[in-house]
């Protein structure tokens, strides 16, 4: 993986109208770039999440997990797998364009899938 090319597509991300913040994980829970108290507990928490509902898409027969969207009352956290390795997480207040930060999103992993 390229580390700038992620952080590239979060500085685009966070330019976006409504975006509080964004920051990439492993899937071993681990923040890439910025590694602090909060990223690091919102990483291994969103990590222990995702497979939560990764079982739970499975258990349905519903498919494989795309996106993951957690509506709050003080915005919507939005997360992205991106490869076998990371995911991309995205912090958004209540009036965010999720259509356009989805577009982003979509454009990170097939950047990196592409780049692998």
């Amino acid at each position: 993986m390229i580390i700038t090319d992620f952080e590239n597509i979060l500085v685009d991300i966070n330019r976006i109208k409504g975006v509080k913040d964004s920051l990439t994980a492993g899937l071993d829970g681990i923040p890439v770039g910025k590694v602090d108290k909060t990223s690091s507990i919102l990483s291994a928490t969103t990590v222990a999440a995702l497979g939560a509902v990764r079982e739970l898409t499975k258990s349905v027969s519903y498919g494989d997990l795309e996106q993951l969207i957690v509506e709050t009352r003080f915005g919507k956290i939005i997360i992205e797998e991106c490869g076998n390795s990371h995911v991309i997480i995205v912090l958004t207040e209540n009036n965010a364009n999720i259509g356009m930060i989805r577009v982003m999103l979509k454009k990170a992993v097939k950047n990196y899938i592409t780049d692998k």
